[in-house]
């Protein structure tokens, strides 16, 4: 009995010996295995991967699904109902064109549409905004982002000052500053959505300058608007 015990542990610690040598190379297959997931993880589509786009008023994903009117480059035109999607390897928006006269087995079923495609797309806001009688359709009310190198751009707010959100969502509940990506100055040129830009554009708007301080741009934007406004009226 006693050699019986012996051998069986001389087996245990030979196996055990081989299962530790063989976890010694693991961590570089993980290595390839994690790659080969984050990879993966890049190609899929995922809504606005870049930005955490979430209300005060509603703990969803401010990016739901719209039927847009897209505009080619050619100038044809079709109805893509899609969300506003992210490729964060190449840090640019898109659109996801489902042709359901495809099978679901053809590859070109799905489509991905990219704004260097596009002239612009564009969505009808009539129905969030005006109200409908009964039996009686309201008349399309369309809101364009135009294409730009990474994003669509949509022109939120209107003024001396202009702001560009890359959401289709027009301001008011379901808004989310985070998606401002431009501003211009009149119709001057269209620039990135920041603190130095900003500042060059109010500049010595005293109201503009206060909220850039407590770095709430989005009112700065307001206060400058507001108060060209009134300079003009006098």
């Amino acid at each position: 009995m006693k050699l019986l015990l012996k051998y069986v542990s001389l087996f245990s610690f030979v196996i055990l010996g081989k299962c530790a040598s063989a976890q010694n190379g693991l961590p570089a297959v993980n290595n390839t295995f994690n790659k080969q997931n984050m990879d993966s993880q890049m190609d899929r589509q995922t809504p606005l991967a870049m930005w955490d786009f979430r209300s005060d008023h509603n703990n969803s994903t401010n990016n739901p699904e719209y039927t847009f009117l897209v505009t080619m480059l050619n100038g044809s035109k079709k109805e893509v109902k899609s969300r506003i999607y992210v490729d964060a390897y190449i840090h640019k928006s898109y659109l996801v064109f489902i042709d359901q006269s495809l099978s679901k087995a053809d590859t070109n079923r799905e489509q991905t549409i990219y704004p260097e495609q596009t002239i612009e797309i564009a969505r009808n806001i009539a129905s969030s905004s005006t109200k409908k009688s009964a039996g009686v359709s309201s008349a399309p009310i369309y809101y364009a982002g135009i294409a730009k190198d990474s994003c669509w751009m949509f022109k939120f707010i209107s003024g001396p000052i202009n702001a560009y959100s890359l959401l289709s969502d027009p301001e008011g509940k379901m808004f989310n500053p985070k998606s401002i990506v431009a501003i211009q100055l009149n119709n001057g040129p269209i620039v990135q959505y920041n603190e130095e830009n900003l500042r060059v554009m109010v500049g010595d708007d005293l109201d503009a300058i206060e909220s850039i301080q407590w770095k709430n741009y989005l009112q700065a934007i307001k206060r400058y608007n507001r108060n060209s406004g009134k300079i003009n009226k006098k």
